[in-house]
């Protein structure tokens, strides 16, 4: 962890809204990093920490310069009513996810932190129509958090395995005494998923009390219609539920 400085924070709250950091996967549960993209953009999220972790993959990125740095991810801080952390970066660990979401959670812990939202994809899940509306699906870690996401329109997932980081860390954040909240969609809209991302921004700002403006994304979801419809031909003949970018 190399910390940049240390902000002085209002009753924080953990954001994580890492994606996939495999490249195989990230047309399908990209979901995350560009929701984080978009708030960091919007708000002006100011970065001030970095992990770096051999639960990333094994690799550095190089620039367009040629320089190269590794592969990473960071914590971005807002000033509000409520501050909000946001981790976001290069990808979700790919090994050693216990570990790495310790490391997320006492850094969290130790500024204050008694709630996280994860964002992300569902994972088990039938393939959502690309040009339908996308729901918010959730699970908490308590059931006064289940209470909290019903309250806010979030449909309850029940009886299901909840695989990787993204879902791993909302279970481990009742050991770290806090609450945790996952927030997620099913896959199936084409990158760059910008119904899905609005919908997802809906549920956390209202959760959090904070107005965040969709307009860039509902321009940008009006646009995918004519995309998708070009490659619907190419589905005829698969399995119902099949997933159309294999």
């Amino acid at each position: 962890m190399v910390i940049s400085k240390r902000p002085r924070l209002s009753k924080p709250v953990l954001v994580v809204s890492v994606s996939t950091s495999l490249p195989q996967y990230r047309a399908l549960y990209s979901q995350a990093r560009e929701l984080a993209g978009y708030l960091i953009r919007l708000l002006k999220f100011e970065q001030f920490a970095t992990l770096y972790s051999s639960a990333l993959p094994p690799a550095v990125l190089i620039r367009e310069d040629g320089t190269s740095r590794l592969v990473s991810d960071h914590f971005y801080h807002y000033r509000g009513e409520r501050d909000i952390i946001l981790f976001a970066g290069d990808g979700s660990p790919a090994d050693e996810q216990y570990e790495f979401a310790d490391e997320v959670l006492n850094f969290a812990s130790r500024m204050g932190v008694k709630e996280i939202y994860s964002i992300g994809a569902r994972w088990t899940e039938p393939l959502n129509p690309p040009l339908e509306m996308p729901k918010v699906l959730g699970f908490a870690t308590d059931a006064a958090g289940v209470a909290e996401l019903k309250a806010n329109g979030v449909e309850i997932v029940r009886d299901e395995p909840a695989p990787f980081f993204a879902n791993l860390i909302v279970g481990l954040a009742g050991l770290a005494r806090m609450r945790g909240y996952k927030i997620s969609v099913n896959h199936g809209e084409p990158v760059p998923h910008p119904k899905s991302t609005a919908q997802l921004i809906g549920v956390l700002s209202k959760m959090l009390g904070l107005e965040i403006e969709k307009g860039e994304l509902e321009n940008l979801a009006r646009q995918v219609p004519s995309i998708t419809q070009q490659a619907v031909p190419e589905t005829e003949g698969k399995a119902e539920g099949e997933d159309i970018y294999h």
